[in-house]
């Protein structure tokens, strides 16, 4: 490692922008022309939320659309719920749409401030709320990044207000591989957006981009951090593993175990990789990055990602079918889940090395020079563009445009 690479601290950043709220604030409207009525069973005279100083718009929630309760990783964090935006017209007053096609549907994260409170001063800094809102107030532009239209509090919640995404990625497994290449071109386009502003995201999976307007965006930047924009993205590395271990490479469980730096940006890539092959073949590849992982050690270790069947892959069939037939014994709780696991992942591995090798040799490829176990014989950001926009422009992709 050389002395540009050594490792080092992310920035301190600023405090983002909230902003004090009300709820259940009596409010006059202005209807537009039409029969269409959103707000059924709702006090029409009230809205949800609303700034309490200087309201640019005011929110009443959906109750159509099921809400999505928030427990992990703290047991009560809060909700996600869809609301829908009233812009104001005059102090006090808001435009009530009348159609649907006038509705403007917004997505509120409802987080209970004592329970992020109590988390941050115990020392967990893996997940920061106040950090996601200054990423999407800083750099969100609803094109690689989803934007914060506004972030309120009360004296129990934070709310979160973003724009309403009905789907993300992981609504698309097993696409075709010239759409699946269309939305991988997007995912990188969304990285090279995040280097650009020294962000590094370290939770990035298929739930982590949504599609908005039919363009692939960023959400998620609770674990993420900005580095100087003199230094290298190698950082200091710590006890924790950021991210879904099923999308993580084997250095960051080397970071966490020998405290080895490793580089953000690579690990980032790597996510996306691991976005792409799920694209391709509705399967999350491994379960954790190691080589007792039979999954791993099979696509990964011994390069199955190539579709090759070479001595180490055929060990790992071997190894899966004495999985499949043996009477294993199941007496103790621990030992039948970990059993468990590696009879589920047996019966995954052929059908899964089968995608693979259905797939192109132009993809596999790219799947091939993203995946490397050395990170450096990976292919960075700036390597693995140029490729797949050359496979794009051969082929003239074009997107599901219904999406």
């Amino acid at each position: 490692m050389d002395e540009q690479q050594a490792p080092v601290a992310p920035l301190s950043e600023p405090d983002p922008q909230l902003h004090e709220c009300l709820r259940d604030q009596q409010v006059s409207y202005i209807d537009e022309e039409g029969e269409f009525d959103p707000f059924a069973n709702v006090d029409v005279s009230t809205v949800d939320i609303v700034r309490r100083h200087n309201p640019e718009q005011a929110y009443i929630i959906d109750r159509n659309i099921e809400e999505t309760i928030l427990d992990h990783p703290l047991p009560g964090l809060g909700r996600v719920f869809c609301a829908v935006r009233l812009p104001r017209l005059e102090y006090g007053v808001y435009l009530r749409p009348q159609t649907e096609e006038s509705v403007e549907r917004v997505a509120i994260k409802c987080l209970q401030i004592n329970v992020v409170e109590a988390a941050l001063r115990n020392g967990s800094r893996v997940q920061d709320p106040y950090k996601e809102i200054n990423r999407m107030q800083t750099i969100g532009d609803n094109i690689h990044v989803l934007k914060c239209i506004e972030a309120l509090k009360d004296e129990e919640n934070l709310y979160i207000v973003t724009p309403y995404c009905e789907r993300s990625l992981i609504d698309f497994p097993s696409l075709t591989e010239t759409q699946a290449l269309h939305v991988f071109s997007q995912i990188l386009e969304c990285l090279t957006y995040l280097r650009d502003h020294q962000i590094c995201h370290r939770n990035l999976s298929p739930q982590s981009f949504l599609l908005y307007r039919g363009r692939v965006v960023l959400r998620g930047f609770t674990r993420s951090f900005q580095l100087p924009p003199w230094l290298s993205s190698v950082v200091i590395p710590d006890t924790h593993i950021h991210g879904k271990p099923a999308f993580q490479p084997p250095e960051v469980f080397s970071s966490s175990l020998y405290g080895v730096p490793y580089d953000v940006y690579q690990c980032d890539l790597w996510a996306a990789g691991m976005t792409f092959v799920y694209l391709l073949t509705g399967e999350v590849l491994y379960d954790f990055p190691t080589k007792t992982d039979l999954m791993f050690r099979c696509f990964i270790l011994e390069r199955g990602i190539t579709g090759e069947i070479n001595e180490g892959v055929q060990q790992c069939f071997h190894y899966a079918d004495l999985w499949e037939e043996e009477n294993v014994n199941e007496a103790d709780r621990n030992e039948r889940l970990r059993h468990a696991a590696h009879r589920r992942q047996a019966r995954r591995l052929r059908p899964v090395f089968a995608i693979i090798q259905s797939l192109s040799p132009e993809v596999r490829e790219i799947l091939d020079y993203l995946l490397k176990v050395a990170p450096d014989e990976r292919w960075n950001l700036d390597m693995v563009r140029p490729p797949t926009i050359n496979l794009i422009n051969r082929i003239g992709l074009q997107w599901m445009d219904e999406n």
